[in-house]
């Protein structure tokens, strides 16, 4: 009788392997005096697509007692984007990694044209709203069969 070894368990369940884009509207006071967009709008940027990965994924944390809290944002800024207060920016968020106590995002801002003007990762962690506890960063029950927060 052979013993086959078990092979690794996937980085990405199927679930979350695919990644979630979302259009992200630009306002006139996202640019700064020069006519740049401003750099602290940038992470603004990535929460929202954040929140719409967590959403297409059936994760609803607005009414859940969890948190998700940034750990670590790394940001490289890759092209200026001129003035345009009615423009938009698109925001593509996916799991780049993940472990027992916190998981982590890859995440691109594009124009619509596809032309990246920065990339971000951003490592994060879930707390307990109530009682400020860590909690396991265990995505598949996190996110549960129905679409809601388990």
């Amino acid at each position: 009788m052979s013993h086959r070894p078990t092979p690794p368990a996937p980085l990405k369940p199927a679930g979350l392997s695919h990644p979630c884009e979302v259009q992200v509207p630009l306002r006139p006071n996202d640019f700064d005096w020069a006519g740049h967009l401003n750099n602290s709008v940038y992470p603004q940027l990535l929460e929202t697509g954040r929140w719409e990965w967590g959403l297409a994924h059936g994760a609803d944390l607005r009414h859940s007692p969890l948190v998700a809290v940034v750990l670590r944002l790394q940001l490289d800024y890759l092209r200026t984007v001129e003035w345009d207060p009615v423009g938009r920016l698109v925001v593509r968020t996916s799991l780049a990694d993940r472990s027992p106590y916190s998981f982590t995002l890859a995440q691109d801002v594009a124009e619509p044209g596809g032309t990246p003007v920065a990339r971000g990762l951003v490592r994060l962690g879930l707390v307990d709203r109530h009682t400020k506890r860590v909690h396991r960063a265990d995505l598949e029950s996190l996110l549960g069969p129905t679409g809601t927060v388990a």
